[in-house]
């Protein structure tokens, strides 16, 4: 799935709206199904379309796919079928609709690509904050390595980053400081660091992991080179 259910229930009642739903005669429904499939499968990022019958529902369904182009992996499946009121309907997961038109399928598929990419967008701006917060960080946390002696690994991930600081030689702690939270994480950085350094120099006992296997190929950064 790339979208969110909600969101596509969202656009599924806005969309498809009008007085009076397509109704055609039971015998009609097949040969009004297959051209439909014929059209939709002429649109560029529809995949997997098939026509299908269930025993619990003997009528012909046609189900098509949506391709996300901005992922390899992503896409939104949709069902359209007659009711048992011969109504024509499109269908996604739980949410459904009437179809009033046949062009309104065409509107709604162009609607959903519009989606994908308004959702590409989001992200790309998102990373491109988030980027600039990491700068940020490690910014702040070479100051702090440079004037307090320690040497430090940091890892990117989607809505943090994670810092890996040597206390002492072949032990390290780890801190998560996500992007959202990071000043209020920075302003207890040090602290929280000097205190650890000094329990351990006081004799005070406790876990810290080791760096041996975890991050024996990692970058490190030392503080003699800040």
């Amino acid at each position: 799935m790339s979208l969110n259910s909600r969101t596509i229930a969202k656009i599924l009642r806005e969309h498809f709206t009008g007085e009076t739903p397509i109704i055609k005669n039971a015998f009609e429904h097949q040969a009004f199904i297959s051209s439909l499939q014929t059209e939709i499968e002429k649109i560029k990022g529809i995949e997997k379309p098939y026509f299908y019958r269930s025993s619990s529902e003997p009528e012909p369904n046609y189900q098509f796919s949506i391709k996300d182009d901005s992922s390899f992996y992503d896409y939104d499946s949709f069902t359209i079928k007659f009711n048992q009121s011969n109504e024509l309907i499109i269908t996604y997961n739980g949410s459904r609709a009437n179809v009033y038109q046949i062009e309104q399928i065409f509107s709604f598929i162009d609607r959903i690509k519009q989606e994908y990419e308004n959702k590409k967008a989001r992200q790309l701006k998102k990373e491109k904050i988030n980027k600039l917060k990491q700068l940020a960080i490690i910014g702040n946390i070479k100051k702090i390595a440079k004037e307090d002696k320690f040497d430090f690994y940091t890892r990117e991930y989607a809505t943090k980053l994670k810092l890996i600081v040597q206390i002492e030689l072949g032990k390290i702690i780890e801190i998560d400081i996500p992007y959202s939270e990071f000043q209020d994480t920075l302003k207890e950085l040090r602290s929280l660091i000097q205190t650890i350094r000094e329990l351990q120099k006081s004799g005070l006992t406790f876990r810290l992991k080791s760096t041996a296997k975890k991050y024996k190929h990692s970058s490190w950064i030392t503080h003699e080179s800040l």
